[in-house]
């Protein structure tokens, strides 16, 4: 039993009903490969170019500050564009958002892998991250949509998940062996992928992909609520690296703060709006959302622990990518299991065990680095950290859009993935903050943007605490 059925929404469709309103769809089993392999490659190209920075600031002469935009203009794209590409997801058709922006993910991979400059590589950059927040919610809406059975909606999300684990784990990895090779291949070969994938999608995924009730896309709304999502990640970005008094970053960040309260007004007096506001008044995706503050420590966590290997250590890059092969690969192996739990035991009690496993791993670190050998502070982390992103990702996920109806399923899934994108940047902002502001001698900056990473995980457990409680409550009734 999942939360789903304690809430206001609707209760998920018995499989009789599912399987007369579902498409038609040739075959599941490749329906689901397609959109696996489509939010693999969204989520690898997150870190993916991570270790090949180095490279290619010798290959194209890039300044520093200018080099760390190859990294953020690809979340500048993806977090800015996650909530029109979900409501685009709803409005028009799936099927041909999905290949469409596909192509386009496909050229700008190629754009980028011929760049002789660095401008041009950090735009085709952007044009992925763009093309990523559009096919990301039509991925997960079409799969919501194939998969009306709320047990067999939870093993394809459970699969869909840890896929998506995968790429978020691996991509450090998957880059640092790509660039031992050509750092090009971190471009070239996902579009290969990416044109197979959009080839097997116009095979497999139905033609009938609309959402609910066909729309005018409210484009005051769109421009706003983008604009503002773009200005936000922007200065978030920026700050990790001009610091927060950067008046780029202020500029940034106040735009941020005049365009989303425009949006509100623009919402609220709209006949048919971009983003209903009534659906912010879920808990259940509301407390995902904050919840997924949890995954910019995740990744704030490798940030740190990635420049500790090499600069510490003195490993290379692809060692230091190696460190995080073990829990990446528990996460692509357990994050099935995590949605099977959901179903059985409900999303707020999986989410709470797996961010205490998170915690516990972090803490470790915080409180040994520098004191033991630093292979057993990293073995006993991935075996904690890969088991508990394994629950806690499949589990907001499923909290945040297991009971979205058909015209809101890329909405939904839309706003979760911007809330892990936005809490990415605010996560990785105040850690880097943290980082530059401590002496840098010895392992005092290390520590301190660990400790960060672990109390904004224990406050995201407590959070989560918070909802298997109202859970139980509610189970019990």
């Amino acid at each position: 039993m999942t939360e789903a059925s304690t809430s206001t929404s609707p209760p998920a469709p018995r499989a009789d009903e599912a399987a007369a309103a579902s498409p038609a769809v040739k075959s599941l089993p490749l329906l689901l490969l397609v959109v696996c392999a489509v939010q693999f490659l969204d989520a690898m190209d997150i870190a993916s170019m991570g270790p090949a920075l180095p490279l290619v600031q010798e290959d194209l002469g890039m300044s520093a500050s200018s080099l760390q935009w190859v990294v953020s203009a690809y979340a500048l794209g993806f977090g800015g564009f996650l909530l029109l590409g979900g409501r685009l997801a709803d409005l028009y058709n799936r099927k041909k958002l999905l290949i469409g922006w596909l192509l386009v993910f496909v050229v700008a991979s190629c754009l980028g892998g011929l760049a002789e400059n660095g401008p041009v590589l950090v735009v085709a950059r952007l044009l992925k991250g763009v093309s990523a927040g559009i096919t990301a919610p039509a991925a997960m809406a079409i799969l919501l949509n194939a998969f009306r059975d709320e047990q067999a909606r939870n093993r394809a999300l459970g699969t869909f998940l840890a896929v998506a684990s995968a790429g978020y784990s691996l991509g450090l990895l998957l880059g640092g062996l790509m660039a031992g090779v050509d750092w090009r291949l971190i471009l070239f070969l996902p579009a290969a992928v990416g044109l197979l994938v959009a080839l097997l999608a116009g095979s497999v995924v139905p033609g009938q992909q609309e959402g609910g009730r066909r729309g005018k896309l409210d484009l005051l709304g769109a421009v706003t609520v983008t604009a503002g999502a773009v200005a936000l990640v922007y200065g978030l970005s920026r700050a990790a690296s001009h610091g927060w008094s950067d008046a780029v970053t202020i500029g940034a960040l106040v735009a941020a703060a005049v365009l989303f309260p425009l949006f509100v007004v623009v919402e609220r007096n709209h006949p048919e709006p971009l983003v209903p506001l009534a659906i912010f008044t879920r808990p259940q995706l509301s407390r995902a959302n904050l919840c997924m503050l949890f995954f910019g420590a995740y990744v704030s966590f490798q940030f740190v622990l990635t420049l500790y290997y090499q600069d510490k250590l003195g490993w290379s890059p692809l060692e230091a990518g190696l460190a995080f092969l073990l829990g990446g690969v528990l996460t692509a192996g357990a994050a099935r299991y995590g949605a099977a739990l959901v179903t059985k035991y409900g999303a707020w009690p999986v989410a709470t065990t797996g961010l205490v496993m998170l915690s516990i791993g972090y803490l470790g670190w915080a409180l040994l680095i520098g004191s033991v050998d630093p292979l057993v502070t990293l073995i006993a982390q991935q075996l904690l950290g890969g088991l508990g992103f394994a629950a806690v990702y499949p589990a907001l996920n499923i909290a945040a859009v297991g009971n979205a109806g058909p015209d809101e399923q890329g909405l939904a899934s839309g706003l979760f993935n911007a809330g892990a994108q936005i809490g990415n940047g605010v996560v990785i902002a105040i850690t880097a903050t943290v980082f530059s502001l401590v002496s840098s001698t010895g392992l005092a900056p290390y520590r301190a943007g660990l400790w960060v990473i672990t109390a904004i995980t224990l406050a995201v457990t407590l959070v989560a605490l918070l909802g298997a409680v109202r859970y139980r409550q509610k189970a019990t009734a």
